[in-house]
């Protein structure tokens, strides 16, 4: 059992060197950015307060002029360094530390697998007593291929190289150094190139590291040995926008530009736990959400100007924040406070409001397999595979919530433990969401058309008139004797609490309607209820809730209101004769309606209710009253 090759000189081992390094060459990651995170984590579970990486550029000749070429990629830290057995055993597939919790790494398999997916030459200095006594070890990949080494070279006594010694900020003591050369897989040429395209990346993956000052990264561009234009030092980049200082442009620079969405304890405002078992152990998985602050999205929120020279009619989407939003859309998956993934697969691709949430799912180690980490801590997989998930499409008929979970269970449905937190996510979290960032641009000019500006004038107007014939109603009866202040404070309360409106832009919409003596007012929300609209009687104020959640709203409202810009004479004709089916179908329901009642003197008293609208329908139309 102890050598692998036989009497007759042939060797049985299950899998060749060279084979393994190759396949392992091709192992699904994303960019040079991920794989570089790979070497970050290393640092960082070695206690590192200081990552320096390098990116080393040449001069090469390209045609008639010189270029310059990255040759050389390195990472340096001040971490705890390692003993000559250790070393060894980091470069070795499948070893390292093993499945430590408190460490970010899973299987011993990021230094050789990140790095072979970028070059084919990997050197490592390490040290524990100065950079002076440092030990080395490599992977070449033409050697093994050659055949000329099996296992990993036995680190040898070599002091750290100059050029390291003096590209280095912080070097310690103690400390590792990881060197790539002859790189070929690398997608990006300058050495400030290379680095620029880690920026959003690498703030991302440890924001809470960053933000927390557990560790510094330093990004260096160089050439010749010196570090040129373009170094920086890595800044959160915060998907859900809840930090104070970012990546993201002014004015949210150095203040959030979200706030915590309410769900969970009201004493943690944002914060949710969801309880899962996994192998007999109860575990708790944290969820955080943030939504986009009216200032984000609106210029005329007071006290929150947007910078000079912007309109503050422009698209906020279009804005240098909006578009860095843009970049972080998606639910953020965090493992042991290093972020696996931005998972866009959860967002409605086509909707450009998505940018303005965010949502963070933080697990510990120990929930890896429930969530389907890969060995290369870039995806969930099973996380991600529930990403619009209807539990009814997968159901037997009859089939109950309960029952199907139970099944899930007998079958050992890798699923089962996430099903709940799905659930959670999909159909209360995100819709609860969307809605509060639909209701937080009503009222602005942007989103406040101006028909319906006119119907809430037009409306006004027939309400007046009735009024004055002698027409009263609730309305106009709790406005006697009712004050201004008295009245913009019921308004401004029915549409934050009832309508969930965010205050500052109710409170705009009530100032303008009292400016202007509007006695109608026309919005839009989502309700439990099977009515496709809903009536609030305030003083002086008849106002008119369109139920979107109801089909009504996309098959007539949005299919007259929400056309594209760009929408050419037959796809307005469709929507045209779309919205005229719908509105006769509404008719018939009515109809129906009457042909179902009995009696026949409740059936009647039906007819002279639609008998009494039209009256009406003919005096807010045509302005003709009998």
């Amino acid at each position: 059992m102890g050598d692998s090759v036989t009497s007759d000189g042939i060797n049985y081992r299950i899998v060749s060197p060279s084979l393994t390094v190759k396949a392992m060459r091709d192992s699904g990651y994303k960019n040079t950015a991920y794989a570089l995170a790979e070497l970050i984590d290393n640092s960082i579970d070695a206690k590192a307060n200081l990552v320096e990486v390098f990116a080393c550029e040449n001069p090469v000749q390209v045609g008639s002029r010189t270029s310059h070429r990255v040759e050389t990629i390195a990472v340096l830290d001040n971490g705890h360094g390692m003993g000559p057995q250790q070393l060894r055993r980091a470069l070795k597939y499948g070893d390292g530390e093993g499945a430590d919790p408190s460490r970010i790494g899973r299987f011993g398999m990021g230094l050789p697998n990140s790095s072979m997916s970028q070059c084919t030459r990997l050197d490592v200095w390490s040290w524990t007593n100065g950079a002076g006594n440092a030990m080395h070890t490599y992977l070449d990949l033409e050697e093994i291929e050659q055949g000329l080494i099996d296992d990993v070279p036995e680190p040898d006594h070599s002091p750290l190289p100059d050029y390291w010694r003096d590209l280095s900020e912080g070097l310690g003591d103690t400390g590792t150094v990881v060197v790539w050369t002859n790189l070929d897989k690398v997608n990006w040429y300058g050495a400030a190139a290379t680095l620029k395209n880690t920026a959003d990346l690498i703030g991302r993956v440890y924001r809470h590291y960053l933000d927390e000052g557990r560790v510094d990264i330093r990004m260096a561009p160089v050439r010749e040995g010196k570090v040129v234009d373009g170094e920086y030092h890595a800044v959160p980049n915060d998907p859900l926008y809840l930090m104070g200082s970012t990546s993201t442009p002014e004015p949210f620079s150095d203040k959030p530009m979200f706030m915590p969405f309410p769900m969970g304890d009201e004493s943690a405002p944002g914060v949710m736990h969801v309880p899962v078992s996994h192998e007999g152990k109860l575990h708790n998985i944290t969820v955080r959400a943030s939504i986009a602050r009216p200032e984000a999205r609106r210029g005329d929120v007071e006290g929150h100007p947007w910078p000079d020279g912007i309109s503050r009619t422009a698209d906020p989407g279009k804005l240098p924040w909006g578009k860095h939003a843009q970049r972080n859309v998606g639910i953020s998956l965090v493992r042991q406070g290093r972020e696996l993934d931005l998972d866009a697969s959860w967002a409605i691709g086509y909707d450009p409001t998505e940018r303005w949430w965010g949502i963070e799912v933080e697990f510990p180690p120990d929930l890896d397999p429930i969530f389907g980490v890969t060995n290369n801590k870039q995806s969930a997989t099973i996380f991600s595979s529930l990403a619009h998930f209807d539990w009814k499409v997968h159901a037997e008929a009859g089939e109950s919530p309960k029952g199907f979970k139970e099944r899930l269970a007998e079958l050992g449905d890798p699923r089962l433990p996430l099903i709940d937190l799905v659930h959670y996510l999909e159909d209360k979290l995100l819709p609860a969401i969307r809605r509060q960032l639909k209701q937080q641009t009503i009222g602005t000019r942007k989103s406040k058309k101006r028909h319906d500006a006119d119907v809430d004038s037009k409306a006004t107007d027939a309400v007046k008139r009735r009024s004055e014939e002698g027409y009263t109603g609730k309305t106009d009866e709790l406005d006697e004797g009712t004050t201004p202040e008295a009245k913009r404070q019921e308004q401004v309360e029915v549409l934050t609490r009832r309508h969930h409106l965010d205050e500052d832009i109710a409170r705009s919409m009530v100032e303008e309607s009292l400016k202007k003596d509007l006695r109608a007012r026309w919005i839009s929300d989502f309700q439990d209820t099977s009515a496709f609209f809903s009536i609030d009687l305030m003083a002086g104020m008849l106002q008119v809730i369109f139920n979107e959640k109801h089909p009504l709203h996309s098959h007539l409202m949005a299919v007259l209101e929400d056309v594209p810009e760009d929408a050419d004479a037959d796809e307005l004709r469709d929507r045209l004769d779309r919205a005229a089916e719908t509105f006769k179908l509404l008719l018939f329901s009515w109809a129906r309606m009457e042909d179902e009642t009995y009696p026949d003197r409740d059936r009647e008293r039906i007819a002279d209710a639609r008998r009494e609208w039209g009256r009406y329908a003919r005096d807010f139309v045509d302005g003709k009253a009998d």
